[in-house]
């Protein structure tokens, strides 16, 4: 729900001597920094301005955009001319150069009652995020009063308001408050960036990652010299497309509401326009030829054709994996004289990279549902999980096909969501007591679980990696009875 009686100024002051260029301009995976901010608001503040130094470059994003009253002292300056042009009594004050905001978050703190306090303030670790505040419009007195002593740092004149704060455990019921909070200084942090959404969701780069546990791999007789280099290839390729697409302007962008794209007609037909089977044609024929090596055996000239050429059943294949449709999945494969497990993999494979990128691209929309055990970006079923002890607990899903991380109960079936405890087990791992198979005697399937001990590990493990990394407990799945998610 909207908020009508707050404003969002974002401060985007022009240059910064640490950063060396405009920071709310640069470009970071194909758009601009503000623009990640500016969606994070926009499904939860009605009215939304920015605020900085020539403010008339900032017209493109269609928002009203004002010249800082007293210009020259930095995030300050914004504050003071965000209370002065204000028509609301609250007003939220974003920096420009935070793309892990969190809408969910945003919306919580705008709803709060600020009463007789000055501002809301997160407090991390001790510290004040003075530039993720609510502010009331009656402390511009003593704003102005501090600026006219020569106070130049937000922080040190919050230190003297009356401060609801809002505490970590508040925070982290959205999205980790390092991911929400962290900002850029520097350009060396931009390569560090993962900007995130509830369930954190994290930008990895699915190669490095391979080939840092490569070693482990092949040393422990998981997959084999031949399977290992495959996968390599693979991951490169999905990791060099995703980033085309991230980067082509023509990858759509969706609203709130069109999400799961794969239950949201509005959605279908941004997926059907013309430019996006333009974009995923020159994917096909690499990943073609790279399954052809493998394994020469199979023939894949009908479905490479037919993908290639024909619109109408590339949509169609897509639309299958969408809404997880095994049959229409085992009519295209027999309609092109191919195996179903090879078509499947085959298309998902084809379409994972644009799907990462759609879910990297529109992050700031994803509002996590832990009641679900499907993706709310795409809608598809989970292919990982992980168990965060630190947090009481907490369980985290893997996207199958956006990559998309998202909170789920603890006590349920990860494949058909039946909370029933007595149905539900577990079997660790001989190899590794980290990684465990979470079972269900009542769909019959298992879910992959890692347990990690802190929040912060979680970062360190890229779970459709590891998917693959762990096929040793599919098949021990497999050989007990459950079937694949």
């Amino acid at each position: 729900m909207h908020q009508n009686d707050i404003s969002a100024f974002i401060i985007a002051g022009g240059q910064s001597r640490r950063f060396g260029d405009d920071k709310s301009l640069f470009m970071f995976r194909g758009r601009p920094l503000i623009e990640y901010v500016v969606d994070a608001i926009q499904p939860a503040i009605d009215r939304i301005a920015i605020i900085g130094d020539n403010s008339g470059k900032f017209a493109y994003l269609g928002l009203p955009a004002h010249d800082d009253i007293i210009s020259g002292i930095g995030p300050l300056g914004g504050l003071y001319t965000a209370l002065e042009i204000a028509e609301t009594e609250k007003i939220f004050v974003f920096a420009c150069d935070m793309p892990g905001l969190n809408t969910g978050l945003i919306r919580y703190m705008s709803a709060l009652e600020i009463g007789n306090n000055d501002a809301i303030v997160p407090l991390i670790d001790g510290f004040y995020e003075p530039l993720h505040a609510v502010y009331s419009k009656k402390c511009i007195d003593r704003v102005e009063k501090r600026i006219s002593e020569g106070i130049r740092q937000v922080v040190s004149l919050i230190k003297e308001f009356t401060i609801r704060e809002v505490a970590e455990k508040e925070i982290t019921t959205y999205a980790d408050p390092k991911m929400i909070f962290r900002n850029i200084n520097f350009k060396k942090d931009i390569h560090d960036l993962q900007p995130s959404r509830t369930g954190d969701t994290a930008m990895h780069d699915h190669l490095k990652y391979f080939n840092d546990n490569a070693e482990k791999i092949s040393s422990a007789g998981i997959l084999s010299d031949e399977l290992v280099e495959f996968y390599r290839n693979l991951f490169d390729y999905i990791d060099k497309y995703s980033d085309m697409h991230l980067n082509n302007p023509q990858l759509p962008l969706f609203r709130a509401e069109d999400l799961p794209i794969n239950n949201n007609d509005h959605a279908r037909s941004a997926l059907s326009d013309e430019s996006v089977a333009v974009m995923l044609i020159p994917g096909l024929a690499p990943l073609i030829d790279m399954v052809t090596a493998f394994n020469p055996g199979h023939n894949l000239k009908d479905i490479h054709h037919a993908l290639e050429t024909d619109t109408a059943r590339m949509q169609d294949a897509m639309y299958a994996i969408l809404d997880m449709d095994m049959e229409r999945l085992e009519r295209i494969a027999r309609a092109h004289k191919t195996g179903t497990d090879e078509a499947l993999f085959i298309i998902i494979n084809w379409l994972k990279p644009l799907f990462i990128s759609l879910r990297e691209k529109n992050t700031t929309l994803i509002e996590d549902n832990d009641e679900s055990n499907l993706c709310p970006f795409c809608g598809n079923r989970p292919d990982m999980a992980a168990i965060v002890m630190e947090k009481g607990g907490k369980r985290y899903l893997n996207c199958s096909l956006c990559g998309h991380r998202w909170p789920f109960k603890r006590i349920a079936c990860a494949v058909c969501g039946i909370e029933d405890a007595s149905q539900l087990e577990y079997f660790s791992s001989e190899g590794d007591t980290r990684y465990r198979l979470d079972v269900c005697g009542s769909c019959g399937g298992y879910m992959k679980t890692v347990s990690l001990q802190k929040f912060e590990e979680i970062d360190d493990f890229n779970l459709t990696v590891e998917n693959i990394l762990t096929a040793h407990l599919d098949s021990a799945a497999i050989k007990k009875g459950y079937k694949k998610p």
